[in-house]
């Protein structure tokens, strides 16, 4: 019996092999994009879980209040949390701290400026189960100006020999053994690390302080918990942990802390914070790419029981003549569920292949390294196998019961019809289909429109053209003439226009928090926190800012370095109620006093997404951090080369290390841009697969009324009037569609906007432009064989029977 099953199902694609196609094709297609999100969404939810005990591990998040409203947000919070953490709460089995420690390292004549470096403490390796290749775990990071390294880090300065005891310079000045070489963190780990000094060699640096300080941020703290503890009721403990310790400090101050603990695995979907290793996801944004894909795959399922419907008006009569010869309706049955399982089998074959082919690409789109990870696990092929059975059962039972329930008299007579519950039903399916399909290309239009809109807002200050270069990293007492001399010789090009150094640039955070600043005539608990930039003279006119009140910096000011220019913001924080009352006043500023010499227009130092920060600006002649460069593009390779030249024989031994400003600053939308390509390319990808369902009822319908459309031609109706005629019906469920979508999609694209400072408005014709798209593709494809039918010989359409 199945060998006949199965003649009958190869017969039947060999006779509709074109039907086969689309298909097979819309179900492969909807099953490889509900893979590569699954993929996607599995490396997403995979972080850190490679660590031992990772439900035992936390980070300690800082949050800081002032005057009751949250001022900084810190993945890197207060140098003292851990230590006391773990004197206080026996709960707490470990602790480790982080700092940043970047700078150039050398070994002989090779030199690097590496990133990503860190200062860590002792217990590191007993918290993080990363593999330690070479070295003791126990003792690596113990004693100072020792030093552990990643495997691929050792290789790019000792190629293949053992670094063990071999010695690293950092920034020209310290020395560090190396102590130990650690496996290369995997792509899906939150951290972001090439190697560490031991954290006791920073405490060296500054004269042996334990930095149990609170006033201090910037360092990475981790925890474990005991095995017995409880995670939130230790959190629970915190506030008055906090009051404890430093109540009576923060109250005088009008301030507060609160931590909070991050489980490790949950900080790269949870967590945008200051310090960060590296850019993380977003759970919302995880969370909606699934429900993409189980929705493009359910259309794909329907898709199937349009289309099958549709061509069961065409086995009818096969149908009839196999009950007459004595089939059984469960045998019927059966034969058509073989058949969709045949065809969901090919479905899931052509999809895993394309998913094998498309990872790489779908990879660099994401951004991740995804590998074939999903192939290598059990639970993936367990999957597939009950979606290929389920698949069968979901989209073939529905088919095979309306096949087999034809009355062999009507169907050989040529009298049947399909009932009207099947008719809604069909119908009801395209309505979901393009409800989803209408709100994710909405979705991919406002994403769109948000980015072009963020990209195109004046910032306020003028990013083009501009190299931006990292200031030397071994430097002496000489740095502050050689950077004059690099600054003048750049100068003396045609092309260069200004050239100026700030601890920070556009497209980045500040550096600098500072808080307990005030006005002199302000109490101690009206003192607020700021970002700090530090600017040479030539800062404010190099990037085009305009002062709402006072001057710039000068070089020709006395004692210039006692001065401080703000911008709107910090103007306003400082409570002064009109921008020219600041000028001259004077403010308290760690110890120090500061005149206000001016006040900038507020520009976006960050992405639009942010608010305007309050920045404080402080002059320096030859500030460290960065050097900006403004010149004319024409010819970028020979002013490069022009600029390396002067660099290399002004700052020798320090790698020429730049970018450019506006490459720089859009990167903070790259998380955004991606997620956007993501969509609209699934977008367009479940439009196409709800268009081949459209097509198969589009099919059905002209089978259906094909002799209607003989007659009505037969009596002078015209190829527009039944085009018009046979269109009717889908625009009405277009229209549903449309009713349903708008809210829908306004609901969910309202939500995804609330995360940017700066917005687009959502006006109508968001809206209406992508639902007009959708039912113009729609009436093209309903066309097709509307067109086909209305064009067919009237004397044939009235022989049909």
């Amino acid at each position: 019996m199945i060998k006949n099953y199965l003649t009958s199902v190869v017969r039947y694609i060999a006779k509709n092999k074109a039907f086969t196609f689309i298909n097979v094709a819309g179900l492969a297609i909807g099953m490889m994009a509900c893979m590569l999100i699954v993929q996607f969404v599995m490396h997403e939810f995979s972080y850190d879980k490679f660590l031992d005990n990772n439900d035992r591990i936390f980070r300690v998040q800082q949050d800081r209040y002032n005057k009751g409203e949250i001022s900084t947000r810190w993945a890197a919070g207060c140098a003292g949390i851990g230590p006391d953490l773990k004197a206080e709460f026996p709960e707490v089995k470990y602790y480790t701290r982080l700092t940043w420690a970047g700078g150039l390292l050398s070994h002989g004549d090779v030199y690097f400026k590496e990133d990503n470096i860190k200062f860590a403490s002792e217990d590191f390796f007993k918290i993080f189960s990363i593999k330690l290749l070479k070295g003791d775990r126990e003792t690596a990071l113990k004693a100072p100006y020792k030093m552990v390294m990643s495997q691929s880090l050792a290789k790019k300065y000792f190629g293949d020999e053992d670094p063990i005891g071999k010695v690293i310079r950092n920034n020209g000045r310290a020395d560090y053994e190396v102590t130990g070489v650690f496996e290369d963190l995997p792509d899906n780990s939150h951290m972001k690390l090439d190697g560490m000094f031991s954290f006791s060699t920073y405490q060296a640096m500054n004269n042996n302080d334990p930095m149990t300080t609170w006033n201090w941020d910037g360092f990475s703290t981790y925890i474990v918990l005991d095995d017995k503890a409880d995670a939130k009721a230790f959190e629970a403990k915190l506030p008055a942990f906090v009051q404890k310790k430093k109540g009576k400090e923060l109250k005088e101050g009008n301030e507060n802390v609160i931590f909070h603990l991050q489980p490790i695995t949950s900080i790269h979907l949870d967590s945008d914070f200051i310090g960060e290793f590296k850019a993380n996801g977003n759970r919302q944004s995880t969370y909606f790419l699934s429900i993409v894909a189980a929705l493009i795959l359910f259309i794909a399922w329907i898709n199937y029981i349009n289309l099958s419907t549709a061509k069961s008006i065409e086995r009818a009569r096969e149908v009839g003549v196999r009950k007459v010869m004595g089939s059984f309706r469960s045998q019927l049955v059966q034969q058509f569920l073989l058949e969709s399982l045949v065809l969901n089998i090919a479905a899931v074959a052509i999809a895993i292949g394309l998913v094998a082919a498309l990872t790489p690409w779908f990879s660099t789109l994401t951004g991740r390294e995804l590998g074939y990870v999903l192939f290598q696990q059990t639970a993936f092929w367990i999957w597939m196998g009950a979606l290929i059975v389920g698949g069968a059962l979901l989209s073939g039972l529905y088919p095979a019961f309306v096949l087999s329930g034809y009355k062999p008299v009507d169907v050989l007579k040529g009298r049947f019809k399909n009932t009207s519950k099947g008719v809604y039903f069909r119908k009801g399916m395209v309505i979901t289909q393009f409800v989803a399909s209408i709100t994710l290309i909405v979705g991919t239009f406002t994403v769109y429109r948000q980015l072009q809109y963020m990209q195109n807002q004046t910032l306020g200050v003028n990013i083009d053209q501009t190299l931006v270069v990292n200031s030397p990293s071994v430097t002496d007492s000489t740095y502050g003439t050689k950077f004059q001399v690099f600054k003048q010789s750049l100068l003396q090009y045609p092309e260069v226009t200004a050239v100026t150094a700030s601890s920070s640039v556009p497209g980045s955070s500040p550096n600098w928090n500072a808080g307990g600043i005030r006005r002199l005539s302000q109490r101690e608990d009206e003192a607020n926190q700021y970002r700090v930039i530090m600017m040479d003279p030539d800062f404010i006119k190099s990037y085009g800012l305009e002062m709402a009140a006072g001057r710039p910096f000068s070089a020709e000011v006395s004692h210039e370095e006692r001065s401080v220019i703000l911008n709107e913001s910090a103007a306003r924080l400082m409570g002064f109620s009109k921008i020219e009352e600041a000028l001259n006043d004077k403010i308290f500023f760690w110890g120090d006093t500061f005149r206000i010499v001016g006040v900038v227009k507020n520009y976006h130092q960050e992405s639009l997404k942010k608010a305007y920060d309050a920045l404080i600006f402080r002059y320096d002649n030859a500030p460290g951090g960065l050097y900006s460069i403004k010149f004319n593009t024409a010819n970028v390779r020979e002013s490069m080369a022009r600029f390396e030249n002067v660099w290399k024989e002004t700052f020798p031994g320090n790698p020429f290390i730049h970018f450019f400003l506006d490459e720089h600053y859009n990167q903070q939308y790259k998380s955004d841009q991606q997620f956007g390509r993501i969509f609209g390319i699934f977008s367009a990808l479940a439009i196409f697969i709800a268009c081949l369902g459209l097509f198969g009822l589009s099919s059905l319908t002209a089978i259906q009324r094909t002799k209607e459309i003989g007659v009505r031609k037969v009596l002078g109706a015209s190829i527009p009037s039944i085009l018009t005629l046979m269109s009717r019906d889908y625009l009405l469920l277009m229209g549903i569609a449309i009713v349903l979508a708008v809210p829908a999609a306004w609901w969910v694209m309202n939500g995804w906007l609330q995360d940017f400072a700066t917005r687009i408005d959502l006006s109508w014709w968001i809206f209406a432009l992508p639902s007009l798209v959708v039912v113009f593709v729609a009436l093209v494809t309903v066309s097709i064989h509307t067109l086909k039918a209305a064009r067919t010989n009237p004397v044939k359409s009235l022989r049909y029977e």
